[in-house]
């Protein structure tokens, strides 16, 4: 059931003003390894072991941000007050495919939208709807990500052990620490741009 709202159809950018986006699965693992990490560190101790797992974390997610890219299998949902416009952009590529659209009315019931109503486009970086879609809230759910951390490709893979040096480096220092330019040469081909 759609529901129909003259005051969207006046307005359809208010569409897209209020969104939200939230991670419904994290990946299952990360893009590296704690052995990769002390290796590429040179170390050969544990004690540090519980810091460098939570350091890889910080890294794959900050380069996750940075690259707008999931780099592992994961599942985003987009959200929307009132309806969506044909075409919308998804953030957080590369979108491997649309897992479903549901249209939640006001009081609280759902209706999942026909898939044939609703397809990823070219580029796999957005929905594209046969019309536009209005309801209470449009919930777009979606998996992305390169796959499993030998899908990621190695310049990625290097940008990150890169970042994890110089997070390492600077540990217990105050301040905010930049994002390494060898990192960013490394990650720059591969960062998602929008226009």
């Amino acid at each position: 059931m759609y529901i129909f709202d003259p005051y969207l159809m006046r307005d359809p950018l208010r569409m897209t003003r209020n969104r939200l986006l939230v991670r419904v699965t994290a990946p299952a693992s990360e893009p590296l390894t704690l052995a990769e990490a002390k290796l590429y560190l040179r170390i050969d101790h544990t004690h540090e072991d519980t810091l460098l797992t939570d350091l890889i974390v910080a890294v794959r997610m900050i380069a996750e941000n940075w690259l707008r890219r999931s780099l592992l299998a994961q599942s985003w949902k987009l959200a929307y007050d009132g309806g969506v416009p044909e075409c919308v952009g998804l953030p957080m590529g590369p979108v491997s495919a649309i897992t479903g659209v549901i249209i939640v009315n006001r009081d609280s019931t759902t209706q999942a939208l026909d898939s044939s109503t609703y397809w990823l486009n070219a580029a796999q970086n957005a929905i594209v709807f046969n019309s536009m879609t209005i309801g209470f809230r449009i919930e777009i759910t979606y998996s992305t990500g390169y796959g499993t951390a030998s899908d990621i490709p190695r310049p990625i893979k290097q940008g990150l052990l890169a970042h994890l040096a110089a997070m390492y480096d600077s540990r217990g220092e105050t301040g905010e620490v930049a994002l390494p330019e060898q990192a960013v040469a490394l990650y720059m081909p591969f960062r998602e741009v929008r226009l």
